[in-house]
């Protein structure tokens, strides 16, 4: 009996320890695979972060850089052009660029080398405004603003320039906007010249309300505005 029971023991004894072997043996995989996981996910976080990274560092490299060029324009020859900037009231809604048709020269005198005492007058089609929003455009034309119906057309008279730097000058601008005329005095650079023609560039504020150009008060836009240009006036 003494022998069976000691065969018996370790016999049971050999089964406890392959069932033991058997278990590290299906848990290791179990491991393995954990960290292979772990691993696995680490290196794909680790590569969508270095990607994203890198694509947000180029596209803000792209957006620098053409922020850039845009602001490297040369005023000699870039396109003419000649828009009012106008604000909301409510700071949210951003501003507007309104953008018309180049001017048209009607007459203009003189000597491109210094335009001390040119004269020059001009003529805007103001039905070519544009905001980029077609609804936005036919309320500005309407009675309670432009009314381009009644006034087509705005005109500004130049006289009496004078010198006040290598490049700039200043002018009289006789402004005929709306059926209402005001004079400012305009200061202005000049970007390039040829024998017969200038190309000018010039920024002005000026109220709306003094065109009588929609609401004094309780108007979606304020009523000051920024008027910006760059113009080429060829002698006639």
């Amino acid at each position: 009996m003494k022998k069976k029971s000691k065969l018996l023991v370790v016999v049971l004894a050999a089964f406890a320890l392959a069932a033991t072997g058997c278990k590290k043996k299906e848990e290791a995989p179990a491991a393995g695979t954990a960290a292979g996981t772990a691993a696995g996910t680490a290196a794909g976080t680790a590569e969508g972060t270095a990607a994203g990274t890198a694509a947000g560092t180029a596209a803000g490299t792209a957006a620098g850089t053409g922020e850039g060029t845009a602001a490297a324009v040369d005023p000699a020859t870039a396109p003419d052009y000649l828009k009012v900037i106008a604000d909301h009231v409510d700071a949210g809604k951003g501003t507007v660029d309104v953008v018309f048709a180049a001017p048209t020269v009607v007459k203009a005198s003189f000597d491109p080398a210094n335009l001390e005492g040119a004269t020059a007058e001009l003529e805007i089609d103001v039905n070519t405004l544009s905001s980029g929003i077609d609804k936005r455009d036919a309320h500005l034309k309407n009675p309670d603003y432009l009314d381009v119906a009644k006034f087509p057309k705005a005109t500004v008279k130049i006289a009496n320039v004078k010198k006040s730097g290598d490049k700039t000058y200043t002018a009289d601008a006789t402004v005929n906007i709306h059926g209402v005329e005001k004079t400012w005095s305009l200061p202005f650079e000049v970007v390039s010249s040829t024998p017969d023609a200038v190309r000018v560039k010039f920024e002005q504020a000026f109220s709306r309300v003094d065109f009588s150009i929609g609401k004094p008060e309780g108007d979606s836009a304020k009523p000051e505005v920024q008027l910006l240009g760059l113009i080429t006036i060829k002698k006639t």
